[in-house]
């Protein structure tokens, strides 16, 4: 029974990162289109599957890909310490920076942030204080596969690391707090929680967080002009996220399939909306991972982004076995996906 548990498990690993990374490569066509566009060019029922061979993503898997391979080389004894964990990802996003394949539209502030990290600036510093963009939140997957390497990381530990990395680039708290909720969502579907019962976990964890502000991994970067406090700071987050998850409420209830889910939760070039609208789209399809990736891909806005996150979503309930193989053999970057995925499953 054990073996088979973790057989699930690792199946719902596999699913999640490799769902994600297609939803990435799915949506790239259709970033910046807005929905009208997207019918326009494709048909009344938009882009149904992946271009190309292989499927090319974009920096957010990429930069996913650099967060794990930062993960891999600062794990030690079962546990991260924030000062290495930092210093591996510093070099892993200086490396994306230089890469001549970070050529698929990367966010000006990932780039400006990991430019300043390149220069040496120490983080605190080189990250974008007030912006929080949807960078923050579409790499963290990583992080959140992370609770299943051992049994011994808690929710709480994923979520510190999720505001961590964040913090390296978009410092708004907003950009952290979205970032822990999806790192927690991928978590707890993982698990098993009934899609049925996340919007209420969701915000009733919003509300436990609320003056929990992380002083060992973040620091002073709450320090700034009008806010008078790291609880100031980071309840400006919650509220955020806990604002967006209300909208994501009353769409599932108006169970509006065919309306551009953007024009309920936002188009997703900031953080909590492209977690909220990633989110939407699951739960009009919990149980359907290409449809969730078909939803995700047809809207307005930062279509890779969503789908890059909704992907995560449905692959970590769904598992691997609900992705097309077709597509799984076709997605850029398998190997080092599969490098990853290997990490985190093998004791």
């Amino acid at each position: 029974c054990i073996n088979m548990q973790n057989e699930k498990i690792n199946n719902k690993i596999a699913g999640s990162f490799l769902a994600s990374a297609i939803g990435d490569g799915f949506g790239y066509p259709t970033e910046f289109l807005k929905y009208n566009e997207i019918i326009d060019r494709w048909g009344i029922n938009g882009l149904t599957e992946p271009i190309g061979n292989p499927i090319k993503v974009t920096d957010d898997t990429q930069m996913a890909l650099a967060v794990g391979k930062a993960i891999m080389k600062s794990y030690d004894s079962r546990t991260l310490k924030p000062q290495i964990f930092e210093e591996a990802l510093r070099k892993e996003f200086v490396v994306w920076l230089i890469d001549p394949q970070n050529n698929r539209a990367p966010g000006m502030t990932c780039l400006k942030s990991c430019e300043n990290l390149a220069k040496g600036i120490p983080w605190q510093k080189a990250t974008s204080l007030n912006s929080k963009g949807c960078g923050a939140n579409m790499r963290v997957l990583p992080i959140a596969l992370l609770k299943f390497k051992d049994e011994k990381i808690t929710d709480k530990s994923i979520g510190k690391w999720a505001q961590f990395q964040a913090a390296m680039t978009h410092a708004h708290p907003t950009a952290l707090t979205a970032s822990e909720l999806t790192a927690l969502t991928v978590v707890k579907l993982i698990e098993g929680m009934n899609p049925d019962s996340l919007l209420e976990y969701l915000l009733d964890y919003c509300s436990t967080q609320k003056n929990k502000y992380h002083h060992d991994f973040l620091d002073k970067i709450w320090q700034r002009p009008s806010i008078e406090s790291p609880e100031m700071y980071i309840n400006r987050g919650w509220e955020e996220c806990e604002a967006v998850l209300r909208r994501v409420e009353k769409a599932v209830k108006r169970n509006d399939k065919i309306t551009d889910p953007c024009v309920y939760t936002g188009e997703g070039w900031i953080a909590e909306e492209a977690f909220a609208t990633a989110l939407l789209c699951f739960l009009y399809y919990p149980n359907d991972t290409t449809a969730t990736l078909r939803r995700a891909v047809n809207t307005s806005g930062d279509s890779d982004s969503l789908a890059c996150i909704a992907g995560s979503f449905a692959g970590a309930y769904n598992g691997l076995y609900s992705i097309p193989q077709d597509w799984v053999n076709r997605v850029e970057y398998k190997e080092e996906l599969d490098e990853f995925i290997k990490f985190v499953t093998t004791e």
